[in-house]
């Protein structure tokens, strides 16, 4: 009888701080935010806040070296980072640096400059003074880039050589390897170690997917919204696009389709310490168990916190590991990857399996799903209190979610109205221990008896060309 009133008692109180959390958390309220499309497509997002000082520009476009099936992501890397070295009115990377210098960087450079899979961004902060010098130099660069060296004959034919580092490094490897398990989806590693990519190539990459309509301009800060949008008008409005966009490769899913594990092994003699990359299926953000799937993972691997954190303590935290999303594809994938010590090998395994099995056996209790929603729901509200990190929540938000503000806002209660039914159904999708792929990179012979323990293992060499399979489309 005792155990069972305490039992109630449990229950009772659960629920009590649920419905407390529920009660004393409001709805997330973007700031004022107009929303509009320039005629070629191109969304423009203005934020006016007269208490910041500055103003920060961010351009987000929907882009990046998915599409580039033919050079594994370097032409599409390289045209990116090639923008910003010369452009029709600031003709080489030097000038663009003086320009940037004069608008009050020390540095010469932009604050943001990423390429991803599917997106490169470029942002700053300016003077309020300075936004129409800085909105002229942003068109420069992403629609009059020359893609010219300066120096000799040989320099301007070609614009890069691409060297064999570049094809087989842990990094791309990753990459390649991961897309071929997740997708059966081929990115080739060229045989021959290297590429010449001339001038000509870097421009027609850069017609084909640097796109108005695939561009948002966020401006964040003190500025003037009717200034600001004929400053827009005027240095965007005229942008045209010039070739079709090239289709997204196709997908052939294989994780969560009832066909087990898939085990891949690169072997690089020269490897410190073994990488390891295990990946599962999470949700996308149409689907309606994402919000679950989100806090989910937030009770697997939050920053520094949650169940992966501990695996690390068991490992004195030696080496780098951590949790990681990708929306490369139609749908998310999330991967823990890490370094780790070869005589750690086995012993991390067998955490993560069994952190798997109890992830997906409803381990997640009341407690972690109000800690889930309490980490999530002050990530997302400290994100409006600065201009930079306020301006990349929305860009990114807004940019995978269907174009949609209503959407940011509504997302904060979507999540805190997660069950925990729901959450627990979550992780045993996510983290199904019969499920995933694994990937590890290192030296053969120093893995040998981590290995043994599998019996289908893929064994590659590091320079090796990925094997067609009967399974490829």
């Amino acid at each position: 009888m005792y155990n069972k009133c305490n039992h109630i008692i449990l229950i009772i109180c659960s629920i009590l701080l649920t419905v407390l959390f529920s009660a004393n958390t409001s709805a997330l309220e973007l700031p004022r935010i107009e929303e509009y499309k320039l005629d070629n497509g191109m969304r423009i997002l203005i934020s006016p806040n007269y208490d910041y000082p500055t103003v920060y520009c961010h351009l987000f476009i929907n882009s990046g070296e998915i599409y580039d099936t033919l050079y594994g992501g370097s032409l599409s890397d390289m045209m990116y980072w090639s923008m910003f070295d010369g452009t029709t009115k600031y003709p080489t990377k030097i000038k663009i640096k003086e320009k940037i210098r004069e608008l009050g960087d020390d540095g010469g450079r932009f604050n943001t400059r990423i390429m991803d899979d599917v997106e490169c961004e470029i942002g700053s902060y300016f003077l309020k003074e300075d936004i129409k010098p800085a909105l002229e130099l942003y068109a420069e660069i992403i629609q009059h880039p020359t893609f010219l060296m300066k120096g000799n004959f040989w320099e301007k034919l070609i614009v890069k050589i691409i060297p064999k580092g570049n094809f087989y490094n842990k990094w791309n490897l990753s990459n390649m390897h991961l897309s071929d398990l997740y997708i059966n989806h081929k990115i080739k590693i060229h045989p021959k170690f290297y590429k010449k990519i001339k001038s000509q190539d870097l421009q027609n990459w850069h017609k084909s997917i640097i796109q108005p309509e695939k561009t948002t301009l966020m401006i964040t800060g003190d500025v003037n919204y009717l200034y600001v949008k004929k400053l827009i008008n005027d240095y965007f409005g005229d942008w045209k696009s010039l070739t079709a966009i090239p289709e997204k490769p196709e997908y052939k899913i294989n994780i969560n389709d009832a066909s087990g594990n898939k085990i891949r092994f690169v072997n690089m003699i020269n490897q410190p310490d073994a990488e390891i990359r295990i990946v599962v299926r999470s949700a996308s953000i149409d689907e309606d168990w994402y919000f679950s799937s989100e806090l989910a993972k937030t009770v697997f691997g939050w920053g520094n916190l949650g169940r992966l954190a501990t695996i690390h303590e068991k490992l004195n935290k030696y080496g780098e590991l951590k949790q990681k999303s990708s929306r490369t594809l139609p749908f998310n994938w999330t991967r823990i990857e890490g370094n780790i010590n070869y005589n750690n090998l086995s012993t991390f395994y067998e955490l993560i399996t069994s952190e798997f099995n109890k992830m997906s056996s409803s381990s997640i209790s009341e407690g972690d799903l109000i800690s889930a929603k309490k980490i999530r729901s002050n990530d997302m509200k400290s994100n409006l209190n600065e201009p930079e990190a306020y301006t990349k929540f929305i860009q990114r938000a807004y940019n995978i979610n269907g174009f949609s503000l209503e959407e940011i806002e509504a997302s904060f209660d979507k999540i805190n109205n997660v069950s925990l039914d729901e959450i627990n159904n979550a992780a045993s999708k996510i983290y199904d221990p019969n499920n995933f792929i694994l990937l590890v990179m290192g030296n053969q012979d120093s893995c040998a008896t981590f290995l043994e323990q599998f019996d289908d293992v893929e064994y590659y060499e590091q320079a090796e060309e990925l094997r067609a399979s009967a399974s490829s489309p």
